[in-house]
């Protein structure tokens, strides 16, 4: 990075700017077909009602999978209001986000290399390659592009701090520092960031530069706590992964030198890269790339090869957070972790060897040509849920996660066959995942399988007390109609968490059957207090109404049932007969019914609209 400037034209960054302009929705247009996938979009957009209610309140207070992003969650409840369950909208704003972030990268590279055409290979990089593609392609992920917008705005106000000494330019810095944990809070790492910064810049760190960052550091492990507070309280914490901490270690060097390969050499790139098999080879080769890495940063320090080792050194440090030393999620290592760590590998490749101009442009439209094929290509898997968790089959046909996604997504399709095909080799390949047997109950309860969903549903809270496999129990228990144990086992779940939805609905379902109306309508209350999105909810709260002759607000209830879903037929059906009760005209919500095929209707709308 110690060149010296190359004096181009002055438009010249515009150019390159322009032509990374025109590639993107080339290289991305796989992507404006694509939908939305079931690992969390739904949580994040498709199910959650603070978003389509634009509950700010909620958005800025709540935790969500696990996470406290209000920003982007508010970005959702934005495009929820605009585009609804389009996707195209979504795959829109991510891929303008992510091109935002390659100007910044541009505009940052140029600062550090003095060199446009660096600066511009080090943007093309960043833009496509394709382990870049799961932190654009998939919505639920839009928290990292947003987050790295502001981190990447930071670095710049604070260089312009370095060359400027201005009190404002720091202000604007920790702002944007505010902002970036409000999007993410894997920004926490911003202030390591900085001292990358101070490092290339001042060749050393000083008392002044530490004392500087203090601010920064306080409010990384205040945002630190919480986002471990949020991971435990949606136990997404990874007790399986407990390994000691001297493992953590070597599957942290390991994973450090997987990010490594990945980047220089870009192939069989997959959403899940299970854990290795062989935990001790693993792990020794991790404490090899650890010592020679440590060593490597050594000597670049003593050699002065500043460029180089703040590189290394950035690279590293946005990478620190997801090396599992707590861990969380079903995998070591993920390309959406390397978002921004990659331009820390390109910063010191670019460092560490001096190419003319005539060879950088030769580069560049390999790079382009090379990183632009296989992103292009790579986009098609995003495509939907079946290609995504497909595409992980091929390269690891052993993950149990994704055999077990991929049976969710057929059953959630209605493809029984091919559900329980996956379901039984995810089991196959792994007998202690509790949400396999959770998710092949379900299939069973679905088919009306009673006593086979029991044995998955016993067997899943054998491995883990799941409260979902006991809900889902409790409702198997009320369909066979065995209202003590669907009670107590309803009831198990709400002494750890009174406003479970779920386990609400099916007490108040069974107080309904056994006629104690009361009972029945304070469960129903307390479920809908959640403001879900199911029509089946209010619907059977409208039933209890009408039982107690209080028609309005079973009317009431109907009607916000087919406002949510109006090809209810059920639901036109009992507003039929709420109006037969209140003197009124059943024959438009009972031919209504009938036509949506809900047969039931056909004898009340014989009977009262000849």
């Amino acid at each position: 990075m110690q060149n010296e400037p190359v004096k181009l034209p002055f438009k010249a960054s515009y150019l390159y700017i322009a032509l990374i302009c025109i590639l993107f929705p080339l290289v991305f247009a796989k992507l404006f077909s694509a939908g939305f996938v079931s690992w969390d979009d739904a949580e994040y957009v498709l199910d959650n009602k603070d978003v389509h209610d634009f509950n700010l309140k909620a958005l800025f207070t709540k935790f969500y999978v696990g996470n406290y992003h209000p920003l982007s969650m508010l970005s959702y409840a934005v495009n929820w209001k605009l585009f609804g369950k389009d996707p195209l909208g979504y795959h829109v704003e991510n891929m303008v986000w992510h091109l935002l972030n390659t100007i910044l990268v541009f505009v940052l590279s140029k600062k550090l290399f003095k060199h446009e055409l660096k600066a511009f290979i080090v943007a093309v990089i960043f833009a496509f390659h394709p382990v870049q593609l799961e932190s654009m392609a998939w919505i639920a992920e839009r928290k990292t592009l947003q987050y790295a917008f502001c981190f990447l705005c930071g670095l710049l106000t604070y260089v312009k701090f370095i060359e400027e000494k201005k009190r404002k330019f720091m202000i604007w810095t920790f702002i944007l520092f505010c902002l970036s944990l409000l999007y993410k809070p894997s920004a926490i790492v911003f202030p390591l960031a900085l001292l990358c910064i101070d490092l290339y810049c001042d060749h050393k760190f000083t008392k002044k530069n530490l004392l500087q960052k203090i601010p920064f550091f306080i409010l990384s492990i205040l945002l630190g706590i919480i986002t471990l507070y949020a991971q435990a309280a949606g136990k997404f914490i990874n007790e399986t992964h407990s390994y000691s901490i001297l493992d953590r270690i070597g599957f942290a060097g390991y994973a450090v030198l997987q990010y490594v390969c990945r980047s220089f050499v870009p192939a069989n790139l997959s959403v899940i890269y299970p854990y290795p098999q062989d935990k001790l080879v693993s792990s020794a080769i991790g404490y090899i790339f650890i010592i020679g890495f440590v060593f490597a940063c050594y000597k670049l320090y003593a050699t002065k090869r500043y460029g180089i080792l703040f590189g290394l050194l950035f690279f590293i440090a946005n990478l620190l957070l997801v090396l599992q030393f707590v861990p969380f999620g079903e995998v070591l290592t993920a390309d959406r972790y390397m978002y921004l760590p990659v331009l820390g590998l390109c910063w010191a490749a670019f460092s560490l060897v001096n190419i003319k101009e005539k060879q950088l442009k030769i580069i560049s439209l390999i790079v382009i040509v090379a990183l632009g094929s296989m992103s292009f290509i790579r986009a098609g898997v995003w495509k939907d849920s079946i290609s995504l968790y497909g595409d992980i089959i091929k390269k690891y046909p052993h993950s149990s996660v994704a055999l077990n996604s991929l049976g969710a997504e057929y059953m959630l399709r209605r493809d029984y066959d091919k559900a329980i095909t996956y379901f039984n080799k995810a089991i196959n390949e792994d007998a202690n995942n509790h949400k396999s047997f959770y998710n092949r109950g379900l299939l069973h309860a679905q088919t009306r399988k009673f006593n086979e969903a029991l044995r998955d549903f016993n067997k899943a809270i054998e491995l883990k007390q799941y409260p979902k496999a006991y809900v889902a129990r409790a409702n198997v228990y009320y369909m066979m109609k065995d209202f003590p144990k669907a009670i107590s086992d309803a009831e198990t779940v709400l002494r750890t968490d009174e406003n479970n939805v779920k386990a609400n609905f099916v007490l108040a379902n069974c107080y309904d059957d056994l006629n104690q109306l009361d009972k029945a309508l304070g469960y129903y209350n307390k479920a809908l207090s959640a403001k879900v999105n199911d029509p089946s909810f209010y619907l059977r709260r409208a039933i209890v109404f009408g039982k107690l002759k209080n028609y309005d607000a079973a009317l009431n209830d109907l009607n916000e049932s087919t406002s949510i879903n109006p090809n209810y037929g059920e639901a036109y059906f009992w507003k039929g007969v709420v109006k037969v009760n209140q003197n009124q005209s059943p024959c438009n919500d009972l031919k209504k019914a009938l036509d949506l095929g809900y047969s039931a209707a056909q004898q009340p709308l014989l009977k009262y609209c000849r």
